[in-house]
């Protein structure tokens, strides 16, 4: 009888395993530098073609391999740097599975060049999907050099979900700039097809910090704190300098960069509320600790960890933040203010399982029960269904619609909302996302019309951009150019804005174009879904958009309400947040005592 279940060929395997470890170029440019730096190199040089997908080099000057450690290095599960199963609780390198090189090697055309110092030839190692080609011996340097070629030539499924370029490029520029700040002593140098992206000189913690920040080390904070065994030493900007995206935030752990939540959520803590709203900090922290408290095990790729004592690290890091921002909470015995992240836009019941919390009441026979009870009520209505979201189609939302634009007066609250009466209660529109939403539909407009207007500047104004914002703009640079930009490159980390878009009045000296970077490049990366063109518009419309706190005319508001109602979608700004609610009469009624 033939069985069902067969065993997996050796070449099958080699796949799979090269899938868990090798998801696109920037993981292939992770392990070889990761190799690099545990060979004690003082340079590194990573050199890419076609984002990575023709070609990735990286080559290094450390100690190099023998002929039988570089024939051997390429199967899977072959490392230097394990013995037993014990040494996986006392890891103080950055690789240590031995797969990287078989990995690779599945998945492209891969050619090892190395030397060791006391060799006097060095050794090459060809290997074809897996398959060896070639060892044979050569004349090098001491070092070794690894080049990637055709990236899953043989999964063309995998190869058909890269994305860009110029996106793929950016993934590559991060990792290297991760791995740069986890080893501020080792020089880092990436091109990519000759033109320089990254050239990072080995020194001290401080020096990488303001590379890699964008800023002048004098501008940033600086803080260590030790304690239980944790050290933690953090570079950040101040309050005042925090940024819109999470772009420039490093988080070291043991020298190997790391993804964390709850450590990220403990930086923001150790503010101390002093971020300002919908603002994140730059910082890069580095965090030691025994090994044996850090599972770094725990994923192929080692970018998420686990501690045993995550609240004591926490801790520390808030700490560490709160003694760099001088904050008086850290005071002794006196407790950090807890943290809370900014609105993220979704729809006002989807954050939690009420639309608004009940206030204790009185009677309204009990004395006391006065105007002051009555305003905090009307703030915090008592049932869900008293504020509704509208969803567009409803006739119920087109009578509202109706009647708004029908309404004879408007008032703006608070420089805030705007207030309409309609017949089944009244109506609150958020003046900045309706103008937002306006804006957005206008900036799509202009995308697919290429007819944007611009306004030259008298003085063309240079703008410092740090290697992954040169790679985001140089993604976005033809969007860029559609609804009203003029700008230049200038050198490897500059550029020059000749013309803005006739809307950004704003502008800011410049500091708006930076945010829009930012913006594109946490919304195309970070939420892969967002279509570029999209995530562009939105980021244009939120800063060309009137403001909470501004002051508008009667005219000013009828216009903005006819133009709003005049859209694809007017209950919805582009980021999700609603732009309008109902406060319906019957809970009005209620609240005065009518019902």
């Amino acid at each position: 009888m033939t069985t069902t279940i067969q065993l997996l060929s050796e070449s099958v395997v080699r796949k799979i395993a090269a899938g868990e470890v090798i998801e696109r170029p920037a993981s292939v440019v992770k392990e070889l530098a990761e190799n690099s730096i545990d060979a004690g190199a003082e340079t590194v040089h990573v050199e890419i073609a076609a984002g990575g997908r023709q070609s990735i080099l990286v080559s290094d000057d450390g100690k190099g391999m023998t002929r039988e450690d570089a024939e051997l290095c390429t199967e899977r599960h072959a490392t230097s740097k394990m013995r037993s199963p014990t040494d996986l609780f006392d890891i103080g390198t950055l690789g240590f599975r031995g797969e990287a090189l078989a990995s690779i090697g599945a998945v492209s055309r891969l050619t090892l060049e190395t030397r060791c110092e006391n060799d006097a030839g060095g050794t090459k190692v060809s290997i074809e999907g897996g398959i060896r080609r070639e060892l044979s011996t050569i004349a090098r340097d001491v070092g070794t050099a690894v080049w990637a070629r055709s990236l899953f030539f043989n999964t063309p499924a995998r190869r058909k979900f890269l994305r860009h370029i110029e996106t793929e490029s950016r993934y590559i520029t991060q990792t290297v700039s991760q791995l740069a700040a986890g080893n501020p002593k080792v020089a880092f140098r990436l091109a990519h097809e000759d033109r320089s992206v990254l050239d990072l000189r080995g020194g001290d913690r401080t020096e990488r910090a303001g590379e890699l920040l964008g800023a002048d080390p004098d501008d940033l904070l600086e803080a260590q704190w030790d304690t239980s065994g944790i050290s933690v030493q953090v570079i950040l900007c101040p309050p005042a300098l925090c940024r819109r995206t999470r772009g420039r935030q490093f988080l070291i752990v043991k020298g190997r960069p790391i993804f964390s939540k709850s450590l990220s959520s403990a930086v923001y803590t150790g503010y101390g509320g002093l971020l300002p709203h919908g603002c994140h900090p730059s910082y890069v922290l580095w965090l030691e600790l025994d090994p044996r408290q850090v599972d770094v095990n725990v994923h192929p790729t080692k970018r998420e960890v686990r501690f045993a004592n995550e609240r004591e690290v926490s801790g520390a890091i808030q700490h560490a933040v709160g003694q760099a921002v001088e904050m008086p909470e850290f005071t002794p015995g006196v407790t950090p203010l807890p943290w809370q992240p900014a609105a993220s836009g979704h729809s006002i019941a989807a954050d939690s399982g009420e639309t608004f919390q009940t206030l204790p009441t009185q009677s309204p026979s009990v004395a006391g029960a006065g105007l002051e009870q009555l305003s905090l009520s009307i703030l915090a209505p008592s049932s869900p269904a008293a504020v509704q979201v509208g969803e567009r189609g409803s006739p119920e939302d087109t009578d509202t619609l109706g009647h708004i634009r029908a309404a004879p007066f408007l008032w703006q609250l608070h420089n805030k909302y705007l207030a309409v009466a309609i017949p089944e209660g009244i109506a609150l529109i958020d003046q900045h996302v309706a103008h937002e939403r306006i804006r957005y539909e206008e900036v799509l407009s202009h995308l697919d019309a290429e007819s944007a207007g611009s306004q030259q500047l008298l003085i063309p104004l240079s703008i410092d951009l740090t290697p992954v914002e040169m790679d985001v703009y140089r993604e976005a640079e033809a969007l860029l150019q559609k609804v009203g930009f003029s700008i230049r490159e200038f050198g490897p980390g500059s550029v020059i804005v000749d013309a803005i878009p006739v809307e950004l009045g704003n502008w800011a000296d410049g500091e708006i174009l930076r945010q829009i970077i930012g913006d594109f490049q946490e919304d195309v990366v970070v939420e892969a879904t967002h279509k570029p063109r999209d995530s562009l518009a939105a980021s244009m419309a939120c800063h060309s958009s009137i403001r909470a706190g501004e002051r508008l005319s009667q005219e000013e508001m009828v216009t903005l309400t006819s133009r709003l109602l005049a859209t694809k979608e007017p209950f919805v700004c582009p980021h999700g947040r609603p732009i309008m609610i109902k406060i319906a009469l019957e809970e009005i009624d209620r609240l005065f005592g009518r019902t």
